[in-house]
């Protein structure tokens, strides 16, 4: 249902009984002159012996001038929610009802790391950040990175206003980024193999240390696509909005799980829009050419062979690759987009069945337990 959650609290919502665990040392934040008037941040990452006795957030004490005289002192609580109640994030909550265990699981792992706080202040904290995700388990037979080196062919960075896009690792994960949310699609097996193997720097997570054991007696490994949008405050409001929601802010809002699919399913719409292109080649050229004279029955030869060849080039170069290679200007790409959206058909390729098989599972969001993911005799 959701992953990352980063939760603001005021100065006067917290304790910090363990200031020297912070760097630079949290009590310099009461000294006047330390920052000098700028932003400050003082610093909590757990280290790896303390998250051997079990999964820790991150903390940041932020100290910002505010005015002449004023100052504006907060604390940042940044945590993987399904790592700190099951200790992996393969598995994922029901709803609403989990939302006492991870608050309650919060407090026990602030209390470790010397902070005191409250049920109800946590509740009712501000969101800055947070992380909608959704495990998809697939066929053996439909391998991740199949569907994942698809979107490499993909122009998806005009309609979401993305301005970065990044593959990694051979196809295991593909990242859209943009200065307010971000897309994440990812084989979450392979990940979690790379980043135990190399580090959190070679996969699309920050920590790997409390997953290590847990496909340690499981031979035959499953088929596990995940899909994360991480939103910042900034994308909440105006996003919620266009999907029909009501401006929420905090955690007890934020932890709902018709949110969490509304949002996943409006990404992942707009993600595979762009597929139909891809679906047209794989149909044989004849059968393409037939289909084209059916829905443009006056395209002249030169027209005909020029849609043709464009919907074959985005086979083998993507559809931005198209452009490129064709030495298309924008007139003639977008016109002949929109000629090759009206190819569509109604069936669709072997192919991209199972991303109906996933569009299905977002639709009905069932919650994935250890049993699906590690049952062998379910592979």
């Amino acid at each position: 249902m959701l992953d990352t959650i980063a939760l603001n609290l005021r100065r006067s919502d917290y304790i910090v009984h363990k200031p020297e665990r912070f760097t630079p040392h949290a009590g310099a934040m009461t000294n006047p002159l330390f920052g000098n008037g700028g932003m400050v941040k003082c610093f909590y990452n757990p280290r790896k012996k303390e998250k051997a006795c079990g999964y820790l957030p991150r903390l940041t004490i932020f100290k910002k001038p505010y005015g002449d005289w004023a100052e504006v002192v907060w604390m940042k609580i940044e945590f993987s929610a399904p790592k700190i109640v099951f200790g992996n994030n393969f598995e994922e909550f029901n709803g609403l009802d989990d939302l006492d265990k991870v608050l309650k699981s919060l407090l026990n792992a602030l209390k470790r790391m010397g902070i005191e706080t409250t049920h109800d202040t946590l509740l009712n904290a501000k969101v800055s950040a947070i992380h909608y995700s959704k495990n998809i388990l697939l066929d053996r037979d439909t391998p991740c990175h199949l569907f994942i080196q698809l979107l490499e062919k993909m122009d998806i960075s005009a309609k979401l206003d993305l301005n970065q896009t990044d593959f990694r690792n051979g196809g295991q994960m593909a990242k859209y980024h943009a200065s307010t949310f971000e897309i994440a699609i990812y084989d979450k097996v392979k990940d979690l193999e790379q980043g135990i193997k190399y580090g959190a720097g070679r996969g699309a997570e920050t920590d790997y240390q409390c997953q290590e054991d847990f496909f340690k007696d499981i031979q035959l490994k499953p088929e596990v696509l995940r899909l994360e949008i991480r939103l910042k405050s900034r994308k909440i409001k105006s996003l919620f909005s266009k999907l029909g929601f009501e401006h929420k802010t905090t955690m007890k809002e934020l932890f709902c799980a018709n949110l969490s699919r509304a949002v996943l399913l409006h990404y992942w719409d707009e993600i595979t829009k762009g597929l139909y292109v891809l679906n047209l080649g794989a149909v044989p050229l004849e059968k393409l050419i037939t289909n084209i004279h059916v829905h443009f029955p006056n395209k002249r030869p030169n027209t005909v062979l020029a849609l043709a060849g464009f919907v074959q080039v985005c086979q083998e170069a993507g559809v931005r690759g198209a452009k490129l290679m064709l030495k298309l200007n924008n007139s003639q790409f977008y016109r002949l987009k929109a000629d090759a959206k009206k190819l569509e058909q109604d069936g669709k390729s072997s192919r991209f069945q199972v991303l109906n098989s996933i569009r299905e599972q977002l639709k009905e969001f069932i919650p994935l337990i250890k049993d699906d993911i590690v049952d062998e005799r379910l592979l």
